[in-house]
């Protein structure tokens, strides 16, 4: 009985002490640079999305065009699928000389997901 009863204080003192260790966090390329949603983002989205002709033209809707919109696409996995999954926002080809999204623009956007999308 005595062998179980330190088999038991040895365990949950292991298990107490594991979690309160200091979690190491694997650092990013986002943990760098803080995006802001109307320096960043807004800029991306005025010049990738926006044609004058309507939703569905640049970019899919009109949901682009304000936080609480892009907010909501954000949670229902719109933004990730469009962006980084089929790459159709923006719409390529497109007649309004809108190119696709670069390097720096879409780890932007990642990075201000991985962030929380703050509207800051």
């Amino acid at each position: 009985m005595k062998k179980i009863g330190r088999f038991l204080f040895f365990g949950v003192s292991f298990l107490l002490f594991s979690c309160l260790k200091e979690q190491t966090k694997i650092p990013t390329e986002c943990d760098s640079l803080i995006v802001s949603y109307s320096l960043d983002i807004v800029p991306i989205i005025n010049s990738s999305c926006i044609t004058g002709q309507g939703p569905g033209t640049g970019c899919h809707d009109a949901w682009i065009l304000t936080y609480s919109g892009l907010v909501a696409s954000v949670d229902n996995g719109t933004l990730y699928t469009e962006v980084f999954v089929d790459r159709t926002m923006p719409v390529i080809p497109n007649i309004w000389g809108i190119d696709s999204l670069n390097a720096a623009e879409y780890k932007a956007i990642k990075c201000w997901l991985e962030q929380g999308y703050p509207d800051n």
